[in-house]
């Protein structure tokens, strides 16, 4: 802290980015997908907020995971079968409600499942825009709700390039079935941890952080102890 000796780890928000190439495994990405930003309704400062999905695929890939968003279950988040929860706050509700009537204005496409909510609590069905630039404020800032943000690229470097146009630094899934696109993809991504084939798994042995405004310092393994040590 400024003025003092203490020494400080911060892991802030992010807007992490989900790159699904051409050749990924369709059925795993789907799932890997809604759990990296429907888990805890999106309260998650890694989620993966936007999607970055190879143009190719795009087709393919969208219906079914609309199909796999519809099935999920919104209700009490003490029930076992729940997937998604209610919305921390109203505060939090009223910010969500903000930025995706932001995209609603700026002709992205919204959709959301038929589901009932309940009467009572704060709460927000799982939504996805698709149509999203970089230029959308649903690109750049971090919702942190139930809301993703689909981007199309065409190259890797493109995907890249538009994974690292953030001032965030927390998180990124890469999905792939080729081992040198997986590790050329990682090696060029600006994101503190970086997940392959899989999404939001975390291992105490691994350090955890970010770049950027995602904050600084790690926490976890080896690199987690020396913020404690002289």
């Amino acid at each position: 802290m400024a003025g003092t000796n203490k020494r400080v780890t911060l892991e802030l928000g992010g807007k992490g980015a989900n790159i699904v190439y051409d050749d990924a495994a369709v059925d795993q990405a789907v799932e890997g997908v809604v759990t990296g930003i429907f888990f805890n309704q999106g309260h998650v400062c890694c989620a993966g907020s936007r999607l970055l999905l190879q143009e190719s695929v795009a087709e393919e890939f969208l219906p079914r995971l609309r199909e796999r968003i519809a099935k999920l279950r919104l209700g009490d988040p003490l029930d076992k079968n729940t997937d998604i929860g209610a919305i921390n706050s109203a505060a939090q509700l009223d910010r969500v409600r903000e930025l995706t009537a932001t995209a609603d204005e700026e002709n992205v496409e919204r959709w959301s499942p038929a589901c009932d909510l309940p009467e009572r609590g704060y709460w927000f069905a799982p939504t996805v825009l698709t149509g999203v630039t970089q230029a959308h404020r649903v690109a750049r800032e971090e919702i942190f709700g139930p809301v993703l943000s689909v981007l199309t690229f065409r190259t890797p470097e493109e995907a890249v390039a538009k994974a690292n146009n953030t001032p965030y630094g927390l998180s990124a899934g890469v999905w792939t079935e080729k081992g040198s696109r997986m590790l050329w993809t990682a090696e060029r991504l600006r994101a503190g941890v970086i997940w392959s084939n899989t999404f939001n798994k975390f291992d105490p042995t691994s350090p955890f952080g970010g770049y950027k405004e995602s904050g600084y310092g790690r926490e976890g393994g080896r690199h987690g102890l020396e913020a404690y040590l002289g």
